[in-house]
């Protein structure tokens, strides 16, 4: 049969990024969504999702000792819209990477969904089989999950010298890894709720807030269970992590109310932003790196809030899956990304929690070598995001973790929730 990466790979050369704006430089001259649809839909991400892997996978094997000494370009699956971009369609921190260790990688945005990204690799994974990809960036609680059953990667941190330097104490000893044995953070946010105070017409302060009746059909929600779970059972006092059944039952029971009064224009994925900055949306359940990026290019009005009874923190982790060919070129790569200069290339761009120290003063040393050159907007810009890159006392102090779920609650939960998502 021929090779479905080989396939991909040929088809992301031809029908790929090139000629593709940055992301600062789209975002100022035509908005987040257009480029949302244009990375989302290329064809690349839309194999990728259907679980065409990538090339090189079937000449590891698993475990062997050769597994980290297989030739070609390191593939790492991350989510859309996660990565710096530059003007002619290129990777500048990946470009530094390549220039700094010899290793190519082959980057794909092949992440839309946890449960769906996890979905296309464990079969593989169950039957000992490579996935085909070297570093991938998913979520907590596929960290858990995968690590749990045997299908990371052992990291070895004597080759990530810079994370043992550089990594923010925020960011080591989360709950889904707290030796940090299978992962890494790669970069980190909360889920809140933002609006825009000229329809509202108030300061929003709590989740509540969200499921007041004047907002009905101008209110939007997330398709992800966890955080629309996790906000709706903070707002009636329950911690996620200690949350049982009945108290998911009650969080159901609170959305079908809305659902019965149209409150929800929508369960929206990345697609919220769109409705949120276009004012189609008042308010919405919100990723707070996406709002920083909203007010620094699409409308400077939208607020974003951790709601008074709590927000849902998370993050994205690098990981190697068992069995992946380049471990020792997937080591490289995620020591690179924990150096302070690809750290904060990177965080110029996207705007979420970066797990690297230095990088919110290197983003200010930028600002001030921009405007000494006169480009005052990219100074300004630079100023503008630096506080946004690390989070607050206060933001780490009332936000939450999902709750570490047993197959058999997970069951329960998306049962419950596909009651109030369909």
């Amino acid at each position: 049969m021929p090779d479905d990466g080989r396939i991909e790979r040929a088809i992301a050369r031809a029908l790929g990024p090139r000629g593709r704006m940055s992301r600062r430089s789209f975002l100022r001259q035509s908005g987040r969504g257009a480029l949302i649809a244009g990375s989302t839909l290329t064809l690349q991400s839309i194999l990728a999702a259907c679980g065409i892997r990538p090339g090189g996978s079937t000449a590891a094997s698993p475990g062997g000792p050769a597994a980290s000494d297989a030739t070609g370009a390191l593939e790492w699956a991350n989510w859309p819209l996660y990565i710096d971009i530059d003007d002619d369609g290129n990777y500048p921190s990946l470009v530094a990477f390549t220039e700094q260790t010899g290793v190519e990688v082959n980057y794909t945005e092949a992440i839309g969904d946890n449960a769906d990204f996890f979905g296309t690799i464990r079969q593989d994974l169950q039957a000992g089989n490579p996935t085909g990809w070297d570093v991938i960036t998913p979520g907590g609680w596929v960290i858990e999950r995968m690590a749990r059953l045997g299908f990371l990667e052992e990291l070895d941190h004597s080759q990530l010298p810079n994370w043992t330097a550089n990594a923010a104490d925020y960011a080591k000893g989360l709950w889904f890894d707290p030796e940090n044995k299978y992962s890494l953070w790669w970069q980190g946010g909360i889920t809140g709720i933002a609006y825009d105070p000229e329809l509202t017409g108030r300061e929003i302060t709590t989740f509540d807030d969200l499921l007041d009746p004047a907002f009905a059909e101008v209110a939007g929600a997330f398709s992800d269970m966890r955080d629309m779970f996790g906000l709706t059972l903070l707002s009636l006092g329950v911690e996620p992590e200690n949350a049982t059944v009945d108290d998911v039952t009650r969080a159901r029971d609170k959305l079908l109310e809305a659902n019965a009064r149209n409150q929800f224009r929508g369960y929206y994925g990345n697609e919220y932003y769109d409705a949120l900055a276009a004012g189609d949306l008042a308010i919405s359940v919100a990723w707070s790196g996406d709002i920083t990026q909203m007010q620094l290019n699409d409308n400077e009005n939208v607020r974003f809030v951790v709601p008074a009874d709590g927000g849902m923190r998370w993050n994205d982790n690098f990981a190697i899956p068992k069995g992946a060919a380049r471990i020792g070129g997937a080591h490289k790569l995620l020591n690179y990304y924990y150096g302070v200069d690809g750290a904060t290339t990177l965080s110029e761009y996207i705007g979420y929690f970066t797990p690297v120290d230095g990088v919110q003063e290197e983003i200010l040393a930028r600002a001030q070598a921009y405007r000494d050159e006169g480009s005052t907007d990219d100074a300004d810009y630079n100023e503008i995001l630096a506080p946004t890159v690390v989070p607050t006392e206060e933001q780490l102090a009332n936000t939450f973790n999902d709750k570490q779920l047993t197959e058999e609650e997970e069951a329960e939960w998306n049962d419950l929730w596909l009651e109030v998502s369909s």
